[in-house]
């Protein structure tokens, strides 16, 4: 069985260093008292909450994220951060190409490959998001679109990088954002919806590197993921995890999802 990886994105949710410091320090408390070691857990942090992370999570089992990073490693990109900023405030995992940069700040696939690489260049772990509309699902066109956001993504990534990438499948109408869902119902996949297509992205691995890249890739769900349905989530063969969304908010609804993770992995 593939490690489970369970992430938390607090998007632009938890702001001020207070809270900041309340809810990780309950969260990671109380991860301190499970045992965790057959699990990869991280929080992504927004970059003024990152070096109060750092301060609590340093001798914690939980790694620190960041929600973006820039290609470049400095020049004129006024509202960015680079690489190196990321490092020295000890952040290991880097979200690349979530929906909510893809459509609402309209990044495309050329510029997250190259953020792909430059993650990978300095040794730190790429999650790269693909997912695609209510829209592209509804015409049939899902398989296609996450097919080129793969292609063009990881363009140039060999084998051994894969080894140093988690995938995370977030279908954008299962995203808890009203503005990237202003007319349909938000809701999280149903297990069968979310099976066939993480068993459609690990064959996508399977035929464009090999079958041994695609048995070892790491693929989490994201997209209103809770501790009412992650079980049923987290026991399909190929999904190896979660990139939590509003129920990282808190430690009483991350901690169950988990929990559950911890108890699948130990079967």
């Amino acid at each position: 069985m593939r490690q489970f990886v369970i992430g938390g994105n607090w998007k632009l949710q938890i702001n001020t260093l207070a809270e900041t410091k309340s809810v990780l320090t309950a969260i990671r408390d109380a991860v301190d008292q499970l045992s965790v070691d057959m699990l990869d857990i991280f929080i992504a942090l927004p970059y003024t909450s990152l070096s109060t992370g750092q301060d609590l999570l340093h001798d914690s089992p939980i790694a620190l994220a960041a929600q973006n990073v820039h290609y470049k490693e400095s020049g004129p990109f006024t509202g960015e951060i680079s690489i190196e900023s990321l490092k020295e405030l000890g952040v290991q995992y880097v979200l690349v190409g979530h929906s909510e940069r893809r459509l609402i700040f309209g990044e495309q696939n050329t510029a997250l490959n190259k953020k792909v690489h430059k993650v990978l260049e300095h040794g730190l772990i790429p999650v790269f998001c693909i997912g695609e509309t209510a829209s592209q699902r509804a015409a049939g066109n899902h398989e296609s679109v996450l097919a080129q956001q793969l292609t063009e993504g990881l363009a140039g990534i060999t084998e051994p990088q894969l080894e140093s990438i988690i995938l995370a499948y977030e279908p954008v109408w299962a995203i808890n954002n009203p503005l990237l869902n202003p007319d349909g119902e938000i809701k999280a996949a149903t297990a069968e919806e979310a099976g066939a297509t993480q068993a459609y992205i690990r064959s996508w691995f399977a035929k464009t590197y090999s079958q041994e890249v695609a048995d070892h890739l790491r693929i989490q769900y994201g997209g209103s993921m809770k501790p009412a349905n992650c079980e049923d989530l987290l026991s399909l063969p190929d999904i190896d995890g979660g990139l939590i969304g509003s129920a990282s908010l808190s430690a009483e609804l991350f901690l169950p999802i988990i929990r559950t993770a911890i108890s699948l992995q130990t079967q």
